[in-house]
Parts: C-alpha cells; structure tokens; sequence
C-alpha cells in the first residue's frame, strides 16, 4: 500500500441509470472499473461496490463528486487501522461523515456528546433525536434496505408508516 492511502471500499447502492456513464468517469480518475448490477429496489437503478487504496483527502473529494452528481445513494467505508471514517449519501439529506471503532461502530467524542446534552436543554425525547442525527440513523434507514439487496433479490422493502 502506498504511503498515506488507506483501504477502502465504496458502495453505490442506487445510481440512476442515466448517471452510470458520468459515474464511470469520475471513478475511472481513481483507476476503478466498476461492474454494475440491477439495483431492485429503486426502478431503473443500479448498484456496484468496489474496493480501493485512496488517501483520505481524495476519498473525501470523491464523495464530494459522486454527492455533486446528485440523485446517487452511496457509502464509502475507509480504515486507518484501528479506526475509520463512514461517509454516507442521500439524495435529500447530503453526506454524513462519521468515525468508527475498530468494531466498525461509529463512535461520539466527549465534545460531541456534552454539545447535544446542552442542545436539548434536560429533554430526553429531543436529545435522543439529536443523538440519532449524530449517528447517522437517518442516512442508515435509508440505505439499509438497498444494503440487503446485496444477498439476494428477495429483500422486501416496507413501508414504516403506520
């Protein structure tokens, strides 16, 4: 491995496909050659994951450029050793970065944790949502489901409205 690059591994789980072309592009400047599968749950989508060996300034201009392509949703999981960085997009929501453990869990500084407690001024309900922002829950749910989607073609997505 090269001095400073870092592994990673970038899953596309749902890529329109009319971006795809714009999409190889752009990948093909970081010498990856995706090979694309029918994503089932989005309709006219695909999805591809590839693994690389990038710095973590690039890793984060590639993010930038597959978020700027837009209507994209993707993950791009980066390990330094013994922790890592998750970077998640969402058409609508934007890009969440987060630090992960060893375990891959992504984990609060002390910082972070005393800011959303003076955030939510003694509310549990609302330092709870702040707490699930903070972990990326929404860009999760999200991608969750096209996540499975990798196992097999018999993933169920469900409505949680009630």
């Amino acid at each position: 491995m090269s001095r400073g690059q870092f592994a990673a591994t970038l899953h596309i789980h749902a890529c329109p496909d009319s971006l795809l072309a714009e999409i190889d592009q752009v990948l093909l400047q970081y010498g990856l050659r995706p090979v694309w599968n029918s994503q089932v749950l989005v309709t006219q989508s695909s999805r591809t994951e590839v693994n690389l060996k990038i710095s973590q300034a690039k890793a984060e201009d590639l993010v930038a450029e597959l978020n700027a392509l837009g209507s994209i949703h993707f993950e791009l999981t980066q390990s330094f050793g013994v922790y890592g960085c998750l970077f998640m997009s969402v058409p609508g929501l934007g890009i969440y970065r987060g630090e992960m453990n060893s375990a891959g869990s992504l984990v609060l500084a002390e910082d972070q944790i005393n800011s959303l407690a003076a955030k939510s001024v003694g509310n549990q309900r609302e330092f709870m949502r702040l707490l699930r922002i903070a972990l990326g829950q929404s860009w999760d749910d999200i991608l969750e489901p096209m996540r499975a989607t990798k196992y097999g073609d018999n993933v169920l997505l469900l409505n949680r409205a009630g």
